[in-house]
């Protein structure tokens, strides 16, 4: 089977506490249900299963190279959690790497997303758990998901209590994966936004030729925010180039 795993998962939590048979959930995530349909929910954990990486999880993602001077550890570090704006393209980007290099990624609770977007950025979709419908049950559907995936980007879900908290990112640490977050979320990691530049489009018309974005991460530790340019276009995602200096030819001309 091609193409990113849907899953339907907003009736019956159990289902997802179930998913995997010698794995349990942290007494904060448990929700009392009746007897779950386990159909969906185990065809995943036998496709993860089958196709699984046995090599031991990496300490840190790899990223794109292009993104690489905004990690000190150069790409994602695992038991950590990032912070991101709505860009979709900051996402794809930050999940094209780990999917080509054979970890699987999840997004869940963001329905609207492109999925050929993602594709041309890079994303490996057959890497891909896709989950647009959580439901209000939707850190238990998290919690086990973190079980099996290397990096969880979660949609526009307010911060759940610190009793929670503390229990899903331990759990974190403990999988040794990573989260990515929306805005709003405490103890993160660092902040990554992006500013998104258009080439080719006038007003109200020609050509898009060009997609400029400058992403900025900024630690919670207070050290310096580091910033990178990338362009994106037809061929994917790259470093941009810097510009040259600007060379006063006049002065030169006057000085020789």
């Amino acid at each position: 089977m091609k193409g990113p795993v849907f899953l339907c998962l907003s009736v019956d939590v159990d289902t997802i506490e179930q998913m995997f048979e010698y794995s349990s959930m942290s007494p904060a995530l448990i929700v009392d249900q009746h007897e779950p349909t386990r159909a969906d929910v185990e065809a995943l954990r036998h496709r993860i299963a089958a196709m699984e990486n046995t090599t031991a999880t990496p300490r840190v993602f790899p990223v794109h190279d292009a993104l690489t001077s905004l990690f000190p550890q150069g790409g994602l570090l695992t038991g950590a959690v990032y912070s991101l704006d709505s860009s979709a393209s900051l996402l794809w980007s930050l999940l094209a790497e780990p999917t080509q290099k054979g970890a699987w990624c999840a997004v869940v609770g963001m329905p609207d997303l492109g999925l050929a977007a993602a594709e041309e950025l890079g994303v490996n979709v057959d890497r891909l758990v896709l989950v647009p419908s959580p439901g209000a049950q939707w850190m238990a559907v998290v919690g086990t998901l973190l079980d099996v995936v290397g990096v969880c980007a979660l949609g526009s879900f307010p911060p759940p209590s610190e009793r929670s908290l503390s229990t899903l990112y331990g759990r974190l640490r403990e999988r040794q994966s990573t989260l990515l977050v929306r805005s709003g979320w405490p103890r993160v990691d660092a902040t990554l936004t992006a500013e998104h530049r258009w080439e080719g489009v006038g007003a109200g018309r020609g050509l898009l030729q060009e997609h400029s974005v400058r992403i900025s991460a900024t630690p919670r530790s207070g050290h310096t925010t580091r910033v990178c340019d990338v362009v994106i276009d037809h061929t994917g995602m790259r470093e941009a180039s810097p510009l040259a200096p600007v060379i006063d030819i006049a002065h030169h001309r006057k000085a020789g």
